[in-house]
């Protein structure tokens, strides 16, 4: 018995917003079991991973600091691949 896939004709408007709420809750779910394997408190360490760093303005200028150069070499990358040229020296073009 193949297992055959055949395209949709039109893309379900209630897949196209629970697909990515599905991913995100299961992540959580994921990260959260993976916690209380290592026997660390799962809300804890959530908060610590997604609400500390941007709870102050100190936080959020070191993830603008972390963040901003990664964004810039996506930028010319997206560049490159919009005049179909071939760029793969992203990780050269970032010097952090």
């Amino acid at each position: 018995m193949l297992l055959s896939l055949e395209p949709r004709g039109q893309q379900s408007r209630a897949m196209l917003w629970c697909s990515p709420l599905l991913a995100a809750v299961l992540t959580l779910v994921c990260g959260s079991l993976l916690f209380i394997g290592l026997g660390l408190n799962p809300w804890a360490t959530l908060h610590t991973l997604l609400i500390a760093p941007v709870s102050d303005w100190y936080g959020v200028s070191e993830l603008m600091v972390k963040t901003l150069p990664i964004l810039l070499c996506a930028l010319g990358l997206a560049v490159a691949y919009q005049a179909r040229i071939w760029n793969i020296g992203a990780e050269g073009q970032l010097l952090g």
